[in-house]
Protein backbone atom coordinates (compact mmCIF):
# COMPACT_ATOMS: atom_id res chain seq x y z
CA UNK A 1 0.00 0.00 0.00
CA UNK A 2 0.84 3.59 -0.93
CA UNK A 3 -0.20 7.04 -0.52
CA UNK A 4 -0.69 9.88 -2.81
CA UNK A 5 1.30 12.83 -2.04
CA UNK A 6 -0.21 15.09 -5.28
CA UNK A 7 -2.88 14.30 -8.07
CA UNK A 8 -2.47 17.29 -10.33
CA UNK A 9 -4.22 18.30 -13.39
CA UNK A 10 -1.48 19.20 -15.97
CA UNK A 11 -3.46 19.27 -18.86
CA UNK A 12 -7.25 18.88 -20.53
CA UNK A 13 -7.96 15.35 -18.95
CA UNK A 14 -4.26 14.52 -17.85
CA UNK A 15 -3.22 13.73 -14.04
CA UNK A 16 0.16 13.47 -12.73
CA UNK A 17 0.50 11.53 -9.48
CA UNK A 18 3.22 11.59 -7.04
CA UNK A 19 3.10 7.79 -4.90
CA UNK A 20 5.06 7.59 -1.75
CA UNK A 21 6.22 3.96 -2.04
CA UNK A 22 9.68 3.16 -0.97
CA UNK A 23 9.79 -0.18 -1.71
CA UNK A 24 8.86 -0.15 -5.22
CA UNK A 25 11.01 3.33 -5.96
CA UNK A 26 14.61 2.17 -5.25
CA UNK A 27 14.15 -0.90 -7.35
CA UNK A 28 12.30 1.17 -10.40
CA UNK A 29 14.17 1.83 -13.68
CA UNK A 30 13.23 3.98 -16.54
CA UNK A 31 10.89 2.12 -18.60
CA UNK A 32 9.26 -0.45 -15.63
CA UNK A 33 5.54 0.14 -15.09
CA UNK A 34 3.43 -0.12 -12.19
CA UNK A 35 -0.39 -1.99 -11.92
CA UNK A 36 -2.24 0.31 -9.90
CA UNK A 37 -6.02 -0.83 -8.95
CA UNK A 38 -8.18 2.07 -8.42
CA UNK A 39 -10.70 1.11 -6.31
CA UNK A 40 -11.73 -1.38 -3.45
CA UNK A 41 -14.63 -2.63 -5.00
CA UNK A 42 -15.25 -5.45 -7.86
CA UNK A 43 -15.63 -2.71 -10.72
CA UNK A 44 -13.88 -2.16 -11.91
CA UNK A 45 -11.89 -5.26 -11.75
CA UNK A 46 -8.65 -5.49 -13.06
CA UNK A 47 -5.62 -2.97 -12.27
CA UNK A 48 -4.52 -0.06 -14.42
CA UNK A 49 -0.98 -0.06 -16.09
CA UNK A 50 1.20 2.82 -15.59
CA UNK A 51 4.64 3.46 -16.79
CA UNK A 52 6.97 5.02 -13.80
CA UNK A 53 7.02 8.70 -15.05
CA UNK A 54 9.49 9.88 -12.70
CA UNK A 55 11.74 8.39 -9.65
CA UNK A 56 12.11 11.41 -6.92
CA UNK A 57 11.60 12.35 -3.49
CA UNK A 58 8.49 12.99 -1.38
CA UNK A 59 9.49 16.51 -1.87
CA UNK A 60 11.44 16.86 -4.62
CA UNK A 61 11.95 16.55 -8.25
CA UNK A 62 14.92 14.10 -8.12
CA UNK A 63 16.52 11.63 -5.65
CA UNK A 64 19.84 13.55 -5.17
CA UNK A 65 20.39 12.64 -1.60
CA UNK A 66 19.92 9.24 -0.66
CA UNK A 67 17.39 6.42 -1.85
CA UNK A 68 14.20 7.66 -3.82
CA UNK A 69 10.73 7.16 -1.82
CA UNK A 70 8.34 7.72 -4.22
CA UNK A 71 6.93 7.71 -8.01
CA UNK A 72 4.97 9.62 -10.62
CA UNK A 73 3.10 8.12 -12.99
CA UNK A 74 1.65 10.60 -15.86
CA UNK A 75 -1.96 9.19 -16.96
CA UNK A 76 -4.73 10.34 -19.27
CA UNK A 77 -8.52 9.63 -18.88
CA UNK A 78 -8.84 7.40 -21.21
CA UNK A 79 -12.36 5.24 -19.56
CA UNK A 80 -13.94 4.65 -15.78
CA UNK A 81 -10.62 3.59 -14.19
CA UNK A 82 -8.90 6.54 -15.28
CA UNK A 83 -11.58 9.01 -14.13
CA UNK A 84 -11.80 7.17 -10.93
CA UNK A 85 -7.68 8.11 -10.53
CA UNK A 86 -8.08 11.26 -11.34
CA UNK A 87 -10.55 12.02 -7.98
CA UNK A 88 -8.17 10.80 -5.63
CA UNK A 89 -6.46 13.56 -3.42
CA UNK A 90 -3.22 13.54 -1.10
CA UNK A 91 -3.32 11.60 1.55
CA UNK A 92 -5.40 8.58 0.17
CA UNK A 93 -4.26 5.05 0.11
CA UNK A 94 -3.61 3.49 -3.06
CA UNK A 95 -2.45 -0.06 -4.29
CA UNK A 96 0.19 -0.77 -6.03
CA UNK A 97 2.04 -3.69 -8.01
CA UNK A 98 5.83 -3.06 -9.34
CA UNK A 99 7.90 -2.30 -10.71
CA UNK A 100 7.12 -4.44 -13.35
CA UNK A 101 8.77 -5.22 -16.84
CA UNK A 102 11.98 -4.84 -18.70
CA UNK A 103 12.60 -1.25 -19.07
CA UNK A 104 15.52 0.50 -21.98
CA UNK A 105 18.82 -0.43 -21.53
CA UNK A 106 21.34 2.01 -21.39
CA UNK A 107 25.07 1.70 -22.81
CA UNK A 108 28.28 3.02 -20.60
CA UNK A 109 29.73 4.31 -23.40
CA UNK A 110 26.50 6.38 -24.93
CA UNK A 111 27.48 10.10 -25.97
CA UNK A 112 24.22 10.77 -27.64
CA UNK A 113 20.41 10.26 -26.98
CA UNK A 114 17.13 10.69 -28.77
CA UNK A 115 14.33 10.85 -26.89
CA UNK A 116 10.98 10.47 -29.10
CA UNK A 117 7.10 11.12 -27.58
CA UNK A 118 3.87 11.16 -29.17
CA UNK A 119 1.56 13.08 -26.68
CA UNK A 120 0.94 10.60 -23.29
CA UNK A 121 4.19 8.33 -24.83
CA UNK A 122 5.90 10.69 -23.34
CA UNK A 123 5.11 8.86 -19.63
CA UNK A 124 8.13 6.84 -19.71
CA UNK A 125 10.68 8.89 -21.35
CA UNK A 126 10.89 11.55 -18.40
CA UNK A 127 12.26 9.12 -16.28
CA UNK A 128 14.61 7.89 -18.52
CA UNK A 129 16.46 11.29 -19.63
CA UNK A 130 16.35 12.30 -15.78
CA UNK A 131 18.60 8.86 -15.35
CA UNK A 132 20.60 9.82 -18.50
CA UNK A 133 21.50 13.17 -17.22
CA UNK A 134 22.71 11.71 -13.94
CA UNK A 135 26.53 10.77 -13.78
CA UNK A 136 26.28 7.00 -12.52
CA UNK A 137 28.80 4.21 -12.87
CA UNK A 138 30.96 3.65 -15.53
CA UNK A 139 29.79 6.63 -17.68
CA UNK A 140 32.80 9.32 -17.55
CA UNK A 141 30.19 11.84 -18.52
CA UNK A 142 26.19 12.10 -19.35
CA UNK A 143 25.78 11.82 -22.55
CA UNK A 144 23.83 14.68 -24.55
CA UNK A 145 20.18 14.27 -24.61
CA UNK A 146 17.44 15.10 -27.54
CA UNK A 147 14.21 15.43 -27.04
CA UNK A 148 11.23 15.60 -29.59
CA UNK A 149 7.37 16.13 -28.55
CA UNK A 150 4.63 15.78 -30.47
CA UNK A 151 0.98 15.99 -30.32
CA UNK A 152 -1.91 17.15 -32.25
CA UNK A 153 -2.47 20.53 -30.85
CA UNK A 154 -0.42 22.59 -27.82
CA UNK A 155 -2.27 20.78 -25.64
CA UNK A 156 -1.52 17.42 -26.28
CA UNK A 157 2.42 18.33 -26.17
CA UNK A 158 3.17 17.62 -22.38
CA UNK A 159 6.48 17.88 -19.84
CA UNK A 160 7.83 20.20 -22.14
CA UNK A 161 9.23 22.12 -19.01
CA UNK A 162 10.00 19.07 -17.08
CA UNK A 163 12.53 17.89 -19.65
CA UNK A 164 14.09 21.46 -20.28
CA UNK A 165 14.35 21.18 -16.42
CA UNK A 166 16.88 18.09 -16.71
CA UNK A 167 19.07 19.97 -19.43
CA UNK A 168 18.15 18.22 -22.50
CA UNK A 169 17.92 20.45 -25.88
CA UNK A 170 13.81 20.06 -26.59
CA UNK A 171 12.04 20.09 -30.14
CA UNK A 172 8.26 20.33 -30.47
CA UNK A 173 6.03 20.00 -33.32
CA UNK A 174 2.05 19.99 -33.32
CA UNK A 175 -0.04 18.07 -36.52
CA UNK A 176 -2.11 21.67 -36.10
CA UNK A 177 0.71 23.82 -35.86
CA UNK A 178 -0.02 25.62 -32.77
CA UNK A 179 2.94 25.00 -30.71
CA UNK A 180 6.22 24.46 -32.34
CA UNK A 181 7.56 23.21 -35.99
CA UNK A 182 4.04 22.05 -38.16
CA UNK A 183 4.09 18.53 -39.06
CA UNK A 184 4.64 15.23 -37.44
CA UNK A 185 7.32 14.61 -34.72
CA UNK A 186 9.25 12.01 -36.73
CA UNK A 187 9.76 14.65 -39.53
CA UNK A 188 11.42 16.65 -36.56
CA UNK A 189 13.58 13.59 -36.07
CA UNK A 190 14.63 13.11 -40.10
CA UNK A 191 15.16 16.90 -39.91
CA UNK A 192 17.99 16.60 -36.67
CA UNK A 193 19.47 13.92 -39.33
CA UNK A 194 19.39 15.53 -42.14
CA UNK A 195 21.82 18.63 -39.87
CA UNK A 196 23.98 16.54 -38.40
CA UNK A 197 27.53 16.74 -39.42
CA UNK A 198 28.85 13.22 -40.40
CA UNK A 199 30.22 11.68 -37.60
CA UNK A 200 31.65 8.06 -37.29
CA UNK A 201 32.13 5.81 -34.35
CA UNK A 202 29.59 8.04 -31.85
CA UNK A 203 27.27 6.01 -30.20
CA UNK A 204 23.83 7.11 -30.85
CA UNK A 205 21.12 5.57 -29.58
CA UNK A 206 16.98 6.46 -30.29
CA UNK A 207 14.59 5.83 -27.16
CA UNK A 208 10.50 6.22 -28.41
CA UNK A 209 6.69 5.90 -27.08
CA UNK A 210 4.04 6.67 -28.54
CA UNK A 211 1.04 6.02 -30.86
CA UNK A 212 1.39 2.55 -33.10
CA UNK A 213 2.47 4.54 -36.74
CA UNK A 214 4.90 6.86 -35.02
CA UNK A 215 6.62 3.97 -33.96
CA UNK A 216 6.84 2.53 -37.22
CA UNK A 217 7.98 5.27 -38.29
CA UNK A 218 10.89 5.81 -35.65
CA UNK A 219 11.57 2.24 -36.65
CA UNK A 220 11.98 2.39 -40.17
CA UNK A 221 14.04 5.67 -39.44
CA UNK A 222 16.45 3.86 -37.46
CA UNK A 223 16.47 1.36 -40.00
CA UNK A 224 17.90 3.30 -42.36
CA UNK A 225 20.38 5.04 -40.40
CA UNK A 226 21.59 1.74 -38.81
CA UNK A 227 20.87 2.80 -35.59
CA UNK A 228 19.74 0.86 -32.44
CA UNK A 229 16.04 2.00 -31.24
CA UNK A 230 14.13 0.85 -28.24
CA UNK A 231 10.59 1.31 -28.20
CA UNK A 232 8.03 1.34 -24.88
CA UNK A 233 5.12 -0.19 -26.11
CA UNK A 234 2.25 -2.17 -24.74
CA UNK A 235 -1.10 -4.13 -25.31
CA UNK A 236 -4.17 -4.23 -23.11
CA UNK A 237 -2.87 -5.97 -19.94
CA UNK A 238 -4.55 -8.19 -16.88
CA UNK A 239 -2.89 -9.28 -14.73
CA UNK A 240 1.30 -7.42 -15.29
CA UNK A 241 3.23 -10.33 -14.19
CA UNK A 242 2.64 -12.89 -17.17
CA UNK A 243 0.37 -15.19 -16.39
CA UNK A 244 -3.35 -14.37 -18.92
CA UNK A 245 -0.90 -13.92 -21.77
CA UNK A 246 -3.40 -11.19 -22.61
CA UNK A 247 -0.72 -8.13 -23.90
CA UNK A 248 1.21 -10.09 -26.26
CA UNK A 249 3.37 -8.44 -29.01
CA UNK A 250 4.23 -10.11 -32.60
CA UNK A 251 8.02 -10.59 -32.64
CA UNK A 252 11.10 -11.73 -34.99
CA UNK A 253 14.43 -12.36 -33.82
CA UNK A 254 17.58 -11.73 -36.38
CA UNK A 255 17.68 -15.99 -35.99
CA UNK A 256 14.48 -16.75 -36.17
CA UNK A 257 12.35 -14.96 -38.97
CA UNK A 258 9.80 -16.77 -37.92
CA UNK A 259 6.73 -15.26 -36.10
CA UNK A 260 6.94 -15.30 -32.61
CA UNK A 261 5.34 -13.77 -29.39
CA UNK A 262 6.27 -12.27 -26.27
CA UNK A 263 4.65 -10.56 -23.69
CA UNK A 264 4.51 -6.63 -22.89
CA UNK A 265 4.46 -6.86 -19.17
CA UNK A 266 7.26 -9.56 -18.85
CA UNK A 267 9.80 -9.42 -22.37
CA UNK A 268 8.31 -5.63 -22.25
CA UNK A 269 7.02 -3.03 -22.06
CA UNK A 270 10.48 -2.13 -23.99
CA UNK A 271 11.33 -3.68 -27.28
CA UNK A 272 14.53 -3.18 -29.84
CA UNK A 273 12.47 -1.84 -32.63
CA UNK A 274 14.31 -4.32 -35.12
CA UNK A 275 12.49 -7.53 -32.84
CA UNK A 276 9.20 -5.79 -33.59
CA UNK A 277 6.69 -7.58 -36.59
CA UNK A 278 5.56 -4.50 -37.86
CA UNK A 279 2.90 -6.59 -40.32
CA UNK A 280 1.11 -7.70 -37.02
CA UNK A 281 0.30 -5.27 -34.51
CA UNK A 282 -2.34 -3.47 -36.33
CA UNK A 283 -4.43 -5.23 -33.30
CA UNK A 284 -1.93 -2.93 -30.36
CA UNK A 285 -3.38 -0.78 -27.74
CA UNK A 286 0.13 1.11 -27.14
CA UNK A 287 1.34 3.18 -24.27
CA UNK A 288 -1.51 6.11 -23.09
Amino acid sequence: MAHIIFNRKVAPACYKMRILCPEIAVKARPGQFVMVRVTDVLDPLLRRPFAIHRICNEGNSAPSHGSPSCIEVLYHIAGKGTLILSKKHRGEVIDLLGPLGNGFHVENNLKTAVLIAGGIGVAPLLSLAQALKEKKGTRAAAPKVFVFLGGKTAQDVLCRSDFKKLGTTVTVSTEDGSSGIPGLVTDLLRTFFSKLPPSEGIPLTLFGCGPLPMLRALSEIARVHALPCQLSLESRMACGVGACLGCTIPTRSDQNKDLSYQRACKEGPVFESTAIAWEHTHALVLNG
